[in-house]
């Protein structure tokens, strides 16, 4: 390298170098070779040494990290590996290529490990962003920290690893998920962009239906969006995909379900996939799943009902039981029913309660019961009442 003064100079240099490597010509010797010393956190400066083979004190004292003697000095070779560098070491700058390093103002090195791969360190704690770089970590990969006796940990942007802890710390990678609130729903898709249509079928929701679709983000304007446009998940701050049917009939406008609490994904998509006009919402404390017009069958005082069925915070660990009728039913005979003597108010509207409850051999299983089988347990609970 001749008298390299800049970063595109050093890029066009290394690839005459290895052109040569691949054509076994002779390496140009230089007057000055140049090399990057990066500090902890990724940020480098270009160092000029007239010496094809350094110590790493002397590459310390180019790049002005004094006394060296204070200093650590790792090689960031081109695949990806990191090895310490002792003060008296020599590096082939010449031969290998080798551009580039960390230097540290410690006097230890700790260790981590990157899907497998065991790498030094010369502090503490390392940035994700510096691991994603070091590691060669695509956009689309997230990085997680293995945890003891408890879940493991997704690395945001700007978090740090500590390294001092007992053990060595082990990380790997995994295809990003990304996620978007689309009226409530939780949408997770692989890409970090999503059209919005898109989004309203991943939710259960029919981009035909006449939507008016509004994307709200942290700390700006609520903006109108079209069925076409492409959202931007990566963008800081995107809360939720709010819609809004365009529609009016009869002079009123239409009211839009309301999602104040996310389901199990299998229960959104079976109601979803049954058509029913469905929202949760919250009263004080309490979390309830309210399905509007739900039919009955014959017998009954009434033919629909508005069906309430109370979500436990920790379900589906905690059982779900009973369910909630408005308005209050009776046979159609003038009969009553057994065990509906409670009443419940529920934003505003008095629901009958239908004391009816798993026992026996059956009981709550949150491995394989949920929304999708209570309700099962609500319409056997409906039709047992008028002899179906």
């Amino acid at each position: 390298m001749n008298d390299v003064t800049s970063p595109n100079e050093a890029r066009v240099e290394r690839e005459n170098i290895a052109l040569c490597r691949q054509e076994g010509r002779p390496l140009p010797i230089a007057e000055h070779y140049l090399v990057q010393v990066l500090d902890p956190n990724g940020q480098g400066t270009l160092v000029e040494i007239d010496d094809p083979v350094p110590t790493g004190r002397q590459i310390l004292s180019a790049a002005g990290k004094t006394p060296v003697e204070n200093h650590l000095l790792l090689l960031f070779d081109d695949k990806g590996e990191l090895e310490a560098v002792d003060l008296d070491d020599t590096v082939d700058v010449y031969q290998r290529g080798v551009e580039q390093f960390f230097a540290f103002d410690s006097d230890r090195l700790f260790y981590v490990a990157l899907n497998g791969q065991r790498f030094p360190w010369g502090q503490a704690h390392i940035c994700e962003d510096v691991l994603r770089r070091v590691g060669y970590i695509a956009e689309n990969q997230d990085v997680w920290l293995e945890r003891r006796n408890e879940p493991d940990q997704l690395l945001a942007d700007g978090d740090y690893v500590d390294l001092d802890e007992p053990g060595l710390e082990k990380l790997y990678t995994q295809r990003k998920i990304w996620k978007l609130n689309v009226q409530g729903v939780t949408v997770s898709v692989e890409q970090p962009t999503i059209v919005a249509s898109d989004a309203l079928k991943a939710a259960g929701f029919n981009p035909d239906k006449g939507w008016i679709l509004v994307l709200k983000v942290k700390g700006e304007k609520k903006q109108v969006i079209e069925m076409s446009d492409v959202i931007d998940l990566r963008k800081p701050g995107i809360e939720k995909l709010r819609l809004t049917p365009a529609e009016i009939n009869n002079g009123e406008a239409a009211v839009a379900p309301t999602f104040e609490f996310t389901l199990l994904d299998q229960d959104v998509a079976y109601l979803n996939h049954l058509g029913l006009d469905w929202e949760t919402r919250l009263v004080g404390a309490r979390r309830w799943l309210i399905i509007h017009n739900h039919s009955l069958p014959s017998g009954y005082s009434c033919e629909q009902v508005d069906l309430a069925i109370e979500i436990p915070t920790a379900y589906p660990d905690a059982k779900l039981d009973m369910f909630f009728v408005h308005p209050v039913l009776t046979l159609a005979n003038g009969g009553n029913i057994a065990q509906t003597e409670g009443r419940e108010n529920i934003l505003g509207n008095v629901y009958q309660r239908w004391s009816r409850h798993l026992n026996g051999v059956t009981q709550w299983n949150p491995l394989t019961d949920s929304v999708i089988t209570h309700l099962a347990v609500v319409e056997e609970s409906l039709l047992r009442e008028v002899g179906k």
